[in-house]
């Protein structure tokens, strides 16, 4: 259910029996002439709206803008940077209130600039500053009694940053990971599965030279964007089902 479609007493309800929240964040930046501004966030919303699907939970409105240090383009092109620090600020209000409407599960999809990124680094941020002020009013040495008399027990897990693919289980350590590359094959496939109305790929040769990280997008196939898109949802599906 959609947090935004929810009746108090269903959002109640939810909170009672400890349902997961999950957030799609994302940015918007150039990602070619072949591909919308939005990618990284839609690729996340997409998944996001399946799992939502597929399981209960409660799924929040998306972190939409980000910083993206203007990478890849100007505003001309659709770049959006969004400074950090008010980015950072944002996002600590929500997840200040998801915590305070009763949430104890919070699961924010952040795809941009992969796990050591600009918009990770401010999430986690975030998230710790959410955790430090909730156990301010714990008192001194909250944390030498038994865990399960916390008022929180799982505190350090309550929110979790995690990317597309953090929760999927790959068959061993030399598996293919999920191709992803800032509007290459990777992304361009899981937009062609996705929104395949918004992507064109002759727009490609538009340009004279193509960036580095264009090059391998003209391999992109929607099957294999379905593909990853399927091993990526049935990861989060399967981490939002385990009871805690």
């Amino acid at each position: 259910m959609r947090l935004t479609h929810c009746r108090p007493e269903q959002l109640q309800d939810a909170v009672r029996r400890h349902v997961p929240a999950l957030i799609p964040a994302g940015v918007v930046e150039y990602h070619g002439p072949h591909l919308p501004i939005g990618t990284d966030f839609l690729i996340a919303n997409a998944i996001a709206e399946e799992v939502e699907r597929r399981t209960e939970c409660i799924l929040w409105p998306p972190l939409s803008l980000g910083p993206t240090m203007s990478w890849a383009a100007g505003p001309a092109e659709g770049e959006i940077d969004f400074e950090p620090e008010p980015f950072f600020q944002y996002a600590r209000e929500v997840l200040k209130h998801t915590v305070a409407l009763g949430f104890r599960r919070i699961y924010v999809m952040q795809h941009h600039q992969g796990p050591e990124g600009l918009q990770v680094l401010c999430l986690k941020r975030a998230a710790m500053e959410v955790v430090r002020n909730l156990t301010s009013g714990w008192g001194a040495e909250w944390g030498r009694g038994p865990t399960r008399d916390l008022p929180v027990p799982d505190i350090f897990g309550m929110i979790q940053i995690g990317a597309l693919d953090t929760y999927s289980v790959y068959p061993s350590l030399g598996s293919e990971r999920v191709p992803i590359g800032h509007a290459g094959k990777g992304e361009t496939q899981l937009i062609m599965a996705s929104y395949p109305d918004t992507v064109r790929m002759e727009a490609l040769d538009s340009l004279s030279v193509l960036p580095e990280w264009l090059l391998d997008a003209t391999q992109a196939t929607p099957a294999e964007g379905k593909r990853w898109l399927q091993f990526c949802i049935d990861g989060w599906v399967s981490e939002l089902e385990k009871k805690r």
